[in-house]
């Protein structure tokens, strides 16, 4: 506490924290690992001192849920907690989502910037030199389904400040690999920096509609297809759909849903498959459940 309130906004380095709490150097630097690590105060680096600043407070409750006791609150107090945090998200991003709606540049980096497809989320795989996976804080805060919680892939940079925190469990590309499939056979949703290319590889998400802020906010802020951005969209073939309902239920949006009637198929009647592409978000789900490949993911990008 001490720490927290005698820093306030300033940016301290080692020995002025030190002489701030009157501790010696090994005694601060052993306060300071143990702040960093919880999230209680950030590095950064100034003219090639490193400093400290504290941290906020959502920065310290995206740790605590994650890593801390926090199933241990009563589950009211979460959800109002999940609720508060959710404005906050909201409220930190609406600016630059507002100004993308209106055709101008954000800003400031938005996170979950792109809708991609599981092909493209393990080239990136392939791309990284570093690689860690920590656990969904979306999910763990929402606590509306039951779809994994460790999908969370740090890359890069990303992945070496989650180990330099303390943070996450290191992996190989080919275990990776199989998280990324996994989830997405679980019904997740993929989403990272589609300009990865050139502004370098930083995460990974794979998410729900129900409990991910992005596409919550996305939803409230009625900013589909902008924000997180879609690159596809589906194509649908009727005549070759054997109308087994997959697509349906995996699809987050009800883009894929059951208009009231039947066919028979195979001797067999069946509710008949529609889509409604003003709902497709593009993330492929659906292709990839597909058994009679009916469903194929179409380029939104010209060139």
């Amino acid at each position: 506490m001490r720490l927290v309130v005698g820093m306030a906004r300033q940016h301290l380095d080692l020995g002025q924290v030190s002489d701030l709490l009157t501790l010696s150097h090994a005694e601060t630097a052993d306060l300071l690992g143990r702040a960093y690590s919880r999230c209680i105060v950030d590095k950064l680096d100034e003219d090639g001192v490193t400093k400290y600043k504290i941290s906020d407070f959502y920065s310290r409750l995206d740790h605590f849920v994650k890593y801390g006791n926090w199933h241990a609150i009563p589950v009211e107090d979460r959800k109002v907690i999940n609720r508060r945090y959710f404005e906050e998200f909201i409220s930190r991003h609406r600016h630059n989502v507002e100004r993308k709606m209106q055709g101008l540049e954000a800003e400031n980096a938005l996170p979950n910037d792109t809708v991609m497809l599981l092909s493209e989320v393990e080239e990136m795989i392939e791309a990284a030199d570093e690689i860690v996976v920590q656990p969904c804080d979306c999910r763990t805060l929402g606590e509306n389904c039951n779809r994994p919680v460790e999908t969370c892939i740090w890359l890069d940079d990303g992945a070496r400040q989650a180990l330099d925190r303390g943070h996450g469990r290191r992996l190989t590309k080919d275990e990776a690999i199989q998280i990324l499939r996994h989830a997405d056979k679980k019904g997740l949703m993929h989403t990272a920096d589609s300009e990865w290319r050139e502004r370098g590889l930083h995460a990974i998400c794979n998410c729900c509609a129900c409990d991910c802020y992005p596409f919550r906010a996305a939803q409230k802020l009625e900013s589909k297809g902008i924000w997180p951005k879609s690159h596809y969209i589906v194509q649908y073939d009727q005549e070759q759909c054997n109308q087994c309902g997959a697509c349906v239920k995996r699809c987050h949006f009800e883009a894929f849903y059951h208009d009231g009637s039947m066919i028979e198929v195979d001797g067999k009647n069946k509710k008949v498959v529609s889509v409604d592409l003003e709902k497709c978000w593009g993330c492929g789900l659906c292709a990839n459940s597909c058994p009679q490949g009916a469903i194929k993911m179409v380029s939104l990008v010209k060139g």
